[in-house]
């Protein structure tokens, strides 16, 4: 905040400058404006005066010196005066009558009437507003002390281990591998269409829809999708590429800087508790309460463990207005997302501030790999060696890595999660089975057709599970490869439901009518046919409906297993 002493001294009225003047010791000043505030200017650089000034001031004055200091030497001035008291706003006729400096009401008033603090407007990144400040001539002479204002200390560790999650980097690989699987056509604008992203969702390691837009939109600002000659979403191939074969201390580096970087992510607007309103008469900058709570975060030694209520005290305490500088907590129009109610005043800082240094820890930060973090009332986090890469702290870790892929007897595929280009080669080549750690993928007829129509040989697919695995690949395994690529698939096993009846003219009955037909899949013998395990409960209330009783002998619970095992490998 540049002002010199003078410029303060020149906003000042004429009844404050005649007090200032004689709080430092000049009885009287010229007439003329210019020469009064030169005159007072120089008494007030005297260092004989500012050390007799400062030896008057009690506890509490310096105290407020040393805080505006800490900050920089200036804040919002309703921060100020919501911390050392209000400063009594009077004309000339009333400030001759009360004489308030005689009795200030607070200790901003007596700093304010010693000329040690002045308010003045500035432009600030939400626009203009009122500071309060110590110009700085001033502030180089008082015996100012550098104390920090940020204050936070470790807590003993959880007392069972808690690691960080890489789990978001595994599900964005699902969803880069699903684009490159799947032929999905975007919609108006680019965007997913609806039927994709709830087929993505059941591959997901977290569901949680937060975390989920949190992905699609890390995915869109990235631009890691784009539409081919077909129309289709498919992942941008030097970029992407790129990302699955980096460490994955870089993996996470790269979506947490976009992260950061990102002005389009409105956390505040993410928050749980929070219902933000677009009435287009305030506005909130990402960045600027991302960055602030970033910065505090740097003053946390990796390894650490701490409450985070305690550090929310903390940045209270040091940086209250770390997304609003004007202090002004009046404006913006928030309510709470189940009383309905709107947050306004210094009084709901926890409700919104507090609710939104909550969030990024527990949320982007903690999604991202950069904090370790405890649920519950008396929840806690720990930076991470990428985390403190991440602030700028430490090198980037370097880190073991993962085993390598594994192939099974009945030829499913093992994919340890940290093996993410891998995985992302093989759902192309090969149908899924579950996502976790480790993957599972089968290979079978249909996987390697699809990945014949990619255009991926089978001795390309050889040798990449060869290189993947480290040796050569199981002789049974070979021989069965090269016999589907001579004779193409020679066996298929499903899943499916027997159904039984007692004359060949039920069945017959029952294969041409209308309401029971759509279920029967194949007549495998005069009386018995293949029903689908999802098709099975459905057909059973059918032939209640004409009046068949049927005796179920498979258990819901196995109906409903071969199912999901179905809709998985699909």
């Amino acid at each position: 905040m540049n002002r010199t002493l003078a410029q303060c001294l020149t906003d000042v009225d004429a009844v404050r400058l005649e007090v200032v003047a004689r709080r430092w010791g000049l009885e009287s000043l010229p007439d003329r404006r210019v020469e009064a505030v030169a005159a007072l200017e120089a008494q007030m650089g005297d260092p004989q005066r500012v050390e007799e000034m400062w030896a008057s001031l009690s506890p509490q004055e310096r105290a407020a010196l040393e805080f505006l200091h800490a900050v920089g030497g200036a804040v919002a001035w309703p921060t100020f005066v919501r911390r050392w008291g209000p400063v009594r706003d009077m004309g000339p006729g009333r400030l001759r009558q009360e004489r308030p400096w005689e009795s200030p009401a607070s200790v901003a008033e007596s700093l304010w009437y010693r000329g040690l603090v002045y308010r003045t407007v500035v432009e600030g990144p939400t626009g203009l507003y009122e500071v309060a400040l110590i110009p700085d001539p001033l502030r180089a002479l008082l015996p100012l002390s550098p104390v920090p204002l940020f204050r936070l200390t470790p807590t003993p560790p959880p007392t069972s281990p808690v690691l960080p999650t890489d789990a978001l980097l595994d599900d964005l690989c699902t969803v880069l591998a699903y684009f490159q699987v799947h032929p999905v056509r975007a919609t108006a604008g680019g965007k997913w269409p609806s039927s994709a992203e709830a087929d993505l969702v059941r591959y997901l390691r977290d569901p949680d829809p937060e975390r989920w837009a949190f992905l699609r939109h890390l995915v869109r600002r990235l631009n890691w999708l784009r539409v081919d000659r077909a129309g289709h979403l498919r992942p941008s191939p030097e970029m992407v590429t790129d990302w699955l074969q980096a460490p994955p201390a870089r993996q996470r580096l790269t979506l947490a800087r976009a992260w950061r970087e990102d002005p389009t992510w409105d956390d505040l607007r993410h928050v749980p508790t929070l219902r933000p309103e677009e009435t287009g008469s305030w506005r909130n900058d990402p960045l600027l309460a991302r960055e602030a709570v970033l910065r505090h975060l740097a003053a946390c030694s990796p390894g650490e463990w701490y409450r985070l209520a305690d550090f929310v005290a903390a940045v209270k305490e040091a940086d209250p207005d770390f997304q609003r500088p004007d202090g002004n907590y009046d404006t913006w129009y928030i309510r709470d997302a189940v009383s309905g109610e709107y947050l306004r005043g210094f009084e709901n800082w926890d409700r919104v501030e507090g609710a939104l240094i909550r969030y990024i820890i527990t949320g982007p930060l903690a999604w991202l790999g950069m904090m370790a973090v405890t649920d519950g009332e008396d929840a806690r986090f720990s930076l991470t060696p990428t985390g403190a890469a991440f602030l700028g702290e430490a090198d980037p870790p370097e880190e073991p890595p993962p085993p390598p892929m594994s192939i099974r007897p009945d030829f499913v595929l093992e994919v340890p999660a940290g093996r993410r280009y891998e995985r992302f080669q093989v759902s192309r080549v090969a149908d899924w089975l579950h996502i976790g750690d480790p993957s599972l993928y089968q290979l079978t007829p249909a996987s390697l057709e699809r990945a014949r129509q990619q255009r991926i040989p089978l001795d390309r697919v050889v040798a990449f599970l060869e290189e993947a695995t480290g040796g050569p690949i199981p002789p049974a395994l070979r021989r069965a490869l090269e016999r589907w690529a001579q004779r193409g698939p020679e066996a298929r096993l499903e899943s499916a439901v027997l159904l039984r009846v007692q004359d060949e003219a039920l069945l017959r009955e029952l294969a041409a009518a209308p309401a029971t037909r759509r279920y029967i899949r194949e007549i495998v013998a005069p009386t018995v046919a293949l029903v689908s395990p999802d098709d099975a409960p459905k057909l059973a209330q059918a032939l209640v409906e004409r009046g068949i009783l049927p005796d179920r002998r498979i258990k819901e619970s196995e109906n409903q297993r071969i199912g999901e095992s179905e809709k998985t490998s699909r």
